[in-house]
């Protein structure tokens, strides 16, 4: 088989990963189990079909997850997502010691924690993987596929995580400012995504009378920041209740989860310096790649460039409402089959 050993060191992760997770639930915090044990259990009987809590609730109840232990829940949600990693594919040297490499075989260790209890993160995962298939169909007309990624990404806000509806607006408004001639692409795009984010945040402010981060990440921190479980609050140094405080709010919160220098502040949490580290390397790795496929003087194919448009609106759009650091990596977790895709753009098939 081509790339055997590429296929073989995938296998012994895939395993490795399993067998982690069937043991994570038993000496994981209980913190990390709070929303776990709600979905669970729904204590007040809230499953439905509509919002990310009720449909989770729903979907273990109706398919009997909901009694069974977390171990086995495990091992059927990690190898369930491990056999569409294989199906995304297995990238052309993926047994050499490259950084992209090493990033991704840490990622699945992140995937053995957050995919080994009941979550939410489960169902997001896999409407991802869906997200990749559609960008992945050999259609005649990019724009009617863009048009169908775009419409998928908006019923899934309606219906599961409205934040996702912002992500085509901000994934178009990278499209249009790297159309725009400058000797650094990325950068132009970065701040017109910005600025975006600003103006979005005014309207909100003016029509509901509270700025989009102010009216989230930060009122539920606010009753959070007593908490001695949540220490790793994203916090704007500044009120965000004026224009210039939500600007601040919005600049912090994108640093904080996508280039988070500060976070080496908790030199006494291993598992943020890690996270911080992951973090770091991956954002340098992805702003690569982006370039390469904006700069290449070769034809490329532009659902690449769009893979990226739309990866790089998502953190935007985690900039505005992520409220900690443990939710920041457990919602990138959440879109690692686009991670996945980017960090190997040129080595999948």
């Amino acid at each position: 088989m081509k790339y055997s050993k590429a296929n073989s060191l995938f296998l012994i992760i895939a395993a490795l990963t399993l067998i982690f997770g069937f043991f994570a639930p038993e000496i994981l915090p209980d913190r990390y189990l709070f929303d776990a044990y709600r979905i669970y259990n729904d204590p007040f009987n809230q499953k439905g079909l509509i919002g990310s809590y009720p449909f989770t609730m729903w979907f273990y109840h109706f398919s009997g997850l909901n009694k069974i232990s977390f171990s086995i829940i495990s091992v059927i949600q990690i190898s369930t997502i491990l056999f569409f990693f294989y199906k995304q594919g297995i990238p052309y040297k993926f047994h050499k010691l490259y950084l992209s490499n090493i990033i991704i075989l840490a990622s699945f260790i992140a995937v053995s924690v957050y995919l080994s209890i009941p979550s939410k993160e489960f169902i997001n995962i896999i409407f991802i993987f869906f997200i990749v298939y559609v960008l992945r169909l050999k259609l005649k007309s990019n724009n009617i596929k863009m048009f169908l990624v775009f419409f998928i990404l908006l019923v899934f806000g309606l219906w599961f995580r409205q934040y996702y509806i912002l992500v085509p607006i901000f994934a178009v408004a990278s499209f249009i400012a790297s159309k725009i001639k400058t000797e650094n692409k990325i950068a132009s795009i970065i701040i017109t995504t910005f600025l975006l984010a600003f103006f979005l945040s005014a309207s909100h402010g003016f029509i509901k009378g509270e700025f989009m981060s102010e009216s989230t990440r930060e009122a539920l921190n606010k009753k959070r920041i007593k908490d001695p479980n949540s220490k790793t609050l994203i916090l704007s140094p500044i009120k965000t209740n004026s224009i210039l405080g939500e600007t601040i709010g919005i600049l912090n919160g994108y640093f904080s989860v996508n280039i988070p220098f500060q976070s080496f502040k908790f030199y006494n949490k291993p598992q943020v310096i890690l996270f911080t580290v992951w973090q770091l390397l991956l954002f340098v790795i992805l702003i690569q790649n982006y370039s390469r496929c904006l700069m290449s003087k070769e034809p490329i194919d532009q659902n690449k460039v769009w893979l990226f448009h739309i990866l790089f609106g998502y953190f935007m759009v985690q900039g505005i409402f992520e409220p900690d650091l443990g939710s920041s990596i457990k919602h990138k977790i959440g879109v690692l089959p686009l991670i996945y895709e980017a960090v190997f753009y040129k080595r999948l098939n």
